[in-house]
């Protein structure tokens, strides 16, 4: 039977039959050439006990400037409670304010770990959407959670902090060599999730995708398991495309709103030509089935530019949740 996808396990990526980008052998050629030319230098280098360090300004702009007043982030806590309690209000999700403050105040003492520590978090999910993803996971609680695209293990983390203790989490990546956090919830898998039979992903509450895999084929893999919350990361939509280096096309964006758009388009990706094809596409029942949540931007309270686009998908069924 012919693979679905097509795996460069070096590059941490994943090809798929509705996007084809130009530059995938020049990349596997650059990766094999910097590894190479980073194991020579470090040879080198250690032979007169010197070593190599990343400059702090290589890290995220989040974890190199910061608010240190306590009552400046007390005022930007309540004005992220009041603004997101009255976002999600809207798509059913009820927080109670003194709970959602809690949560904030939870991630904040994480993420400040990572402004302390020199984990590098370029390449993952940013600050904002980390704070919402937090919220949601710690307001919903899921008892099992897969995550694809474990990359350095924050997203990792913040699922291992804001559920609890009986928790299952598991995590699936075509490469974990990059991965810097090790949850003791988490099963980790280095296959692709669709190379995995023995898991009966019927038990999944919630999935997390940020694996740059078409997002089409993921939530048609969450419908098929009956995954009543999905979060998808770098949803962009065809005005967004060309700002992310390797678009998980066709994006939830692009399936919500797939009979306005073309179904063929091309772009330029750092100078390469790109081009994509999504036609034929069922969207009905995807669209039936799951509700479609936008995380908003928080920069106004935070001062940092949202990272990627990320959106939640909620199972209409489950619209009227518990609240807290």
């Amino acid at each position: 039977m012919k693979k679905k996808y097509k795996f460069l396990k070096n590059n941490s990526v994943t090809i798929t039959k509705y996007c084809h980008l130009n530059l995938t052998s020049n990349k596997k050629n650059n990766f094999i050439f910097k590894d190479l030319f980073k194991k020579i230098v470090r040879f080198f280098l250690n032979k007169f006990g010197l070593s190599i360090f990343k400059s702090n300004f290589l890290f995220r702009i989040e974890q190199r400037s910061y608010i240190s007043s306590y009552k400046i982030l007390k005022i930007r806590n309540e004005n992220v409670c009041i603004f997101l309690t009255s976002y999600f209000s809207n798509f059913g999700i009820n927080f109670k304010r003194k709970s959602l403050i809690q949560f904030i105040k939870n991630y904040q003492i994480i993420f400040c770990a990572y402004q302390k520590n020199n984990i590098d978090l370029n390449g993952g999910m940013g600050f904002n959407n980390g704070l919402i993803l937090f919220c949601i996971l710690s307001y919903y609680n899921p008892k099992v959670i897969i995550e694809s695209g474990i990359w350095r293990g924050f997203t990792t983390k913040l699922i291992d902090k804001a559920t609890s203790n009986d928790s299952k989490i598991l995590c699936f990546d075509i490469n974990l060599s990059r991965n810097k956090y090790k949850s003791k919830k988490a099963t980790y898998y280095e296959r692709d999730i669709t190379e995995i039979s023995k898991i009966n992903f019927q038990n999944v509450d919630l999935a997390l995708f940020d694996d740059h895999v078409s997002h089409y084929d993921r939530i048609n893999f969450c419908l098929l398991n009956k995954i009543k919350a999905v979060i998808l990361d770098d949803d962009v939509g065809l005005m967004q495309v060309h700002s992310d280096g390797w678009p998980p096309i066709p994006t939830a964006s692009m399936i919500y709103n797939y009979n306005d758009i073309p179904k063929k388009f091309t772009w330029v990706s750092n100078n390469q030509m790109a081009l994509a094809n999504i036609s034929g596409l069922k969207v009905n029942n995807i669209i039936d089935y799951y509700n479609y949540i936008p995380f908003p931007c928080l920069n106004k309270f935070t001062g940092y530019k949202n990272s990627s686009f990320t959106t939640l998908l909620l199972s209409r069924s489950i619209m009227k949740h518990k609240k807290y």
